[in-house]
């Protein structure tokens, strides 16, 4: 058992919170490094700028499509473009292959981030024509990644909510929104 740094009380080891007055329960390891030497935050930085990394490589070359005018539209409709294929991949991985971190705060800001992208990637129910079919094909996989890192992140964050309301709220919360909404003709 610890005792709230604020009033004193004691709360469970896996607390986030102090059920008594609400503060945020501090340890003297979370400002130490974890286990490979690096600092939690700095795993959830280097996470971000690892996916960032490869966001700048396809819009780099994006950038550089369409030089050919109508005959590139032609030939990225009938072969793809395997570049960007390759990176869009290559995110995918990142997103499920990141190690998830051990703290319950940082694990909290992953499920919040997962889920948030898993529900802003645009994949269509019906995809009629080309440019619909291509960004499923796209958009696809990675919502998938996102959708599974966030349910990794929720399943690890149950440990912790067994003694914080807080993180049993936002669990519930998060998984809400991990639950697509069937719209229009398909319900």
């Amino acid at each position: 058992m610890l005792n709230c740094n604020s009033c004193k009380n004691p709360v469970a080891i896996t607390s986030i919170h102090c059920e008594w007055c609400g503060a945020k329960i501090i340890r003297e390891t979370e400002n130490q490094t974890n286990n490979n030497g690096t600092n939690s935050n700095n795993i959830l930085t280097d996470f971000i700028n690892k996916l960032n990394e490869v966001e700048n490589e396809i819009v780099k070359e994006n950038a550089g499509a369409g030089t050919w005018g109508a005959l590139d539209g032609m030939l990225t409709r009938a072969f793809g473009n395997s570049k960007i294929d390759s990176l869009n991949q290559k995110k995918a991985t990142i997103i499920q292959t990141y190690p998830l971190p051990k703290n319950p705060d940082d694990l909290l800001e992953i499920a919040n981030i997962a889920t948030s992208n898993f529900k802003n990637i645009k994949v269509h129910k019906v995809a009629l024509t080309d440019n619909a079919r291509n960004e499923n094909k796209i958009n696809q996989p990675i919502k998938n990644a996102w959708k599974t890192k966030a349910e990794q992140a929720l399943n690890l964050l149950a440990i912790y909510s067994r003694t914080d309301d807080f993180i049993r709220q936002q669990i519930e919360l998060l998984k809400t929104q991990l639950i697509e909404e069937k719209k229009g003709w398909f319900k």
